[in-house]
């Protein structure tokens, strides 16, 4: 490598072609543009002097007829008859280009690619594959820095050179095989091989002869060696491509494909394939640079276990490309018109600035517009996670415990995403330990698998390695698998594992996004689920110490029961009421539309009559589960009407007293008054059997509610274990849940007398005792 850089720095390229004529004389062919001879010496010159000496003594000239390595020359220029002999002292100083381009840029780049060589050995020595990239890297390297020693005739850079150039495809394809070998693919045929190494010697070969026979070998035979190899592994790659575009592999073929097409396509399309036909459209030096992207695509892809989304990639460049397209058009056009106007130039770069400045404000505001109508028709993925959202976020609606949701997570993220495998389990950050965990769905934590305990144990030792601040929705990238939290209780997390994709590349941003808010969405539900086991905690704890219901539980259950009495009452309504009148009017109709026989139309009426009937009972229920009007009415006008319609249907009268209401009852108190008195009456008429009911509501310190029948009555002793039978027990708690009190009096034969009172003011947080405080459960 030394040796190379100091042929590069000692001799810049002169670039002549020349041919021997009589005489040990050479005569100069052609003068290639850029070099040190452009400009000094011209077609037809005749070369007498090399360094002091015949030309025929200098070995480059004599062997590969290239006038290079020199340090002074003497011509001899035919001019309008005459002849003219001039000298020129070759200067051993380098431009600034061939400084960068052909001094630095090699060195560097050699210099990389033998880091990478020597990454790849450190990372994977015991891999076999590991060999052919290393000298993959070596080969790119050694024939980039030696094309400029072997192009001046240079016998080592030459011989280097026809060595390390053919051996770019070469060990690519002994790499490729080895490499793809462990997903049981052949990249390259046996036969292939066998032609690529034969083309390999026999360039080894005509090397030998052009030095030792002195039979000029051109350097097209090389480079055709190189395109053809090179043009048959792109073509092999396509193939691969669509043979695996719907298999695993396919991320791998398109991530290599690219890979060879960024690396190569440039140099063969713009300077290879145009050399061969001696018209290249680029220099050397700018070709070789798009090669510099091949060690990065393939050290990335040999020594991770994930590939990044090349589809992701891809499918945001081309995105981004279509929209500045038309930016950079009008850009360039404002910039052309603004600098061919003849003004100062200051003032041209100030205007520039400011149109630029502003139309990139405007195209700022425009692709706001643009990512919400085109995007999503662009990339077809956020369609799919939008609906993904949209389907996750109705299923958990309906989930009741943490096993349901745990099976509706990992069953939406089986459907958007190819990952292998899906688990679950708590973390402990404090103490860095595993609780439990969850694999298969249907799995208990009780029963962890030995693979789940492993998988969990690995990620809980890198979590506590990593050192991350937790948080619900933060992902954390693990060796395998990528661990997301999706709880949180306390210092305890639950964590969301996420195994490899099945294609081997990385989770992209448009995932991790979808992940994040999956977790959000999760979290709910987790927190949601806390409160209810803590609710019941308290519940059991609280029953256990008064052995009873508490205030607070039994309000929380009427006023479930009611609000389910006010969804049936609905449902009742909307649906079997309405049926029922459609179906009678239909009757009613046929009846009046068609001659029906006497028979038939008394049948059809005790139908209508039976129909009629059933709607009214329908309607009855309806009113019995939700009282009509009883806000707007108030309690005292909904007693009276709730009266007038018992006496008409039970065989008893009522004698109602009410006196003035000072304060407005709260809902919940005059819904609650209404049910006793609903509940009181039923009881009246079906065990009681009382003919007479004497029912007073006023107002003493609160609200008083006295209730007198003249039924068969019971003896006290026995009153309390026939509440379950009478309704009375149910009575007693929703007095008890409005911190009430309540008094029942009864003998046989001489009826039941109830008195109730309720205070005027009932504070959700007050119990029996007035301590009762528990309505923390009830807040989110």
């Amino acid at each position: 490598m030394l040796y190379l850089i100091r042929s590069i720095a000692l001799f810049p390229l002169i670039g002549v072609d020349a041919h021997p004529v009589q005489g040990n004389q050479y005569r100069v062919d052609t003068i290639d543009p850029g070099f040190w001879a452009e400009g000094k010496l011209q077609p037809g010159d005749l070369l007498v002097e090399v360094n002091g000496e015949s030309p025929s003594e200098s070995f480059v000239l004599r062997t590969f007829e290239y006038l290079e390595m020199a340090s002074s020359i003497k011509i001899v220029r035919e001019s309008a008859g005459e002849s003219q002999e001039l000298s020129f002292d070759i200067p051993s100083d380098l431009t600034r280009n061939e400084l960068v381009f052909r001094l630095i840029l090699p060195s560097l780049s050699m210099l990389v690619f033998a880091s990478f060589a020597f990454f790849v050995y450190r990372r994977k020595k015991e891999d076999p594959a590991a060999i052919y990239l290393i000298l993959f890297f070596l080969s790119i390297g050694l024939a980039y820095l030696s094309s400029f020693s072997s192009g001046k005739g240079d016998l080592i850079g030459r011989t280097i050179m026809t060595i390390a150039f053919p051996a770019v495809p070469l060990t690519f394809l002994l790499f490729l095989n080895r490499y793809l070998l462990r997903y049981g693919k052949i990249f390259a045929s046996r036969k292939v091989m066998t032609v690529m190494w034969g083309g390999f010697v026999l360039n080894l070969l005509l090397q030998v002869v052009e030095v030792f026979r002195f039979i000029g070998i051109k350097p097209e035979v090389l480079m055709a060696y190189f395109a053809l190899g090179n043009l048959y592994i792109l073509y092999k790659l396509i193939r691969e491509y669509i043979a695996h575009r719907e298999s695993d592999l396919k991320s791998l073929f398109k991530l290599t494909l690219l890979g060879q097409m960024v690396g190569f396509l440039p140099f063969l399309l713009l300077f290879g394939v145009p050399r061969l036909f001696g018209v290249p459209f680029i220099p050397v030096e700018a070709a070789a640079i798009c090669l510099l992207g091949l060690p990065l695509v393939y050290l990335y892809m040999f020594t991770t276990q994930r590939l990044f989304d090349i589809d992701f990639f891809l499918s945001r460049f081309s995105y981004y490309t279509m929209l500045a397209f038309v930016p950079t058009l009008i850009i360039t056009g404002l910039a052309v018109l603004i600098m061919s106007q003849n003004q100062l130039p200051w003032l041209n770069w100030v205007q520039l600035f400011l149109i630029v400045y502003l139309l990139i404000t405007v195209f700022l505001f425009g692709k706001e517009f643009l990512d919400h109508r085109l995007r999503p028709k662009w990339s077809k993925d956020l369609n799919n996670f939008q609906g993904s959202l949209d389907r996750f976020s109705s299923r958990i609606s309906r989930v009741m415990k943490q096993a349901d949701l745990e099976r509706v997570l990992e069953q939406e993220i089986r459907t958007i995403l190819p990952i292998r495998d899906v688990k679950f389990f708590s973390y402990e950050q404090d103490a860095a330990s595993m609780n439990r965990t969850t694999g298969k769905p249907g799995q208990t934590a009780s029963a962890p698998t030995p693979e789940n305990e492993q998988v969990a144990a690995q990620a809980v030792r890198e979590l506590a390695e990593s050192g991350r601040k937790l948080a619900v929705g933060v992902a954390v990238v693990l060796s395998r698998g990528l661990a997301v939290v999706i709880g949180q209780k306390r210092s305890t997390y639950h964590i969301l594992w996420v195994g490899d994709k099945t294609n081997r590349t990385k989770f992209n941003l448009d995932e991790l996004s979808w992940l994040k808010t999956l977790a959000n969405y999760s979290a709910i539900v987790y927190e949601n689920l806390y409160l209810i086991e803590n609710l019941i905690g308290d519940l059991e704890a609280e029953m256990s110490k008064r052995q009873g219901t508490p205030t607070w539980v039994l309000r929380m259950i009427f006023q479930l029961a009611e609000s389910e009495r006010r969804k049936l009452a609905s449902d009742l309504h909307d649906s079997a009421l309405q049926d029922q009148l459609i179906w009678y009017r239909k009757l009613e109709a046929a009846m009046l539309d068609h001659e029906l026989s006497e028979e038939l139309r008394n049948d059809l009426t005790d139908i209508r009559e039976g129909l009629l009937d059933v709607i009214h009972q329908i309607r009855e229920t309806c009113n019995e589960l939700r009282p009509p009007l009883l806000t707007e009415m108030g309690l005292v006008e909904s007693l009276r009407s709730l009266f007038e319609q018992q006496q008409i249907r039970a065989n008893y009268s009522i004698e109602f007293e009410a006196g003035p209401l000072t304060e407005a009852l709260s809902d919940e108190a005059t819904l609650t008054l209404f049910r006793i008195v609903q509940e009181l009456l039923v009881n009246a008429g079906k065990h009681a059997k009382a003919s007479r009911i004497w029912i007073e509501l006023g107002q003493e310190n609160g609200i008083r509610l006295r209730y007198k029948d003249d039924g068969i009555g019971l003896a006290q002793e026995k009153l309390g274990d026939s509440y379950q039978h009478m309704g009375l027990s149910g009575i007693k708690e929703r007095v008890r849940s409005l911190a009430g009190k309540i008094r029942f009096f009864s003998e046989p034969g001489e009826g039941l007398e109830v008195d109730i009172w309720l205070p005027e003011k009932t504070a959700v947080s007050e119990g029996e005792d007035g301590k009762d405080g528990h309505d923390s459960n009830l807040a989110g």
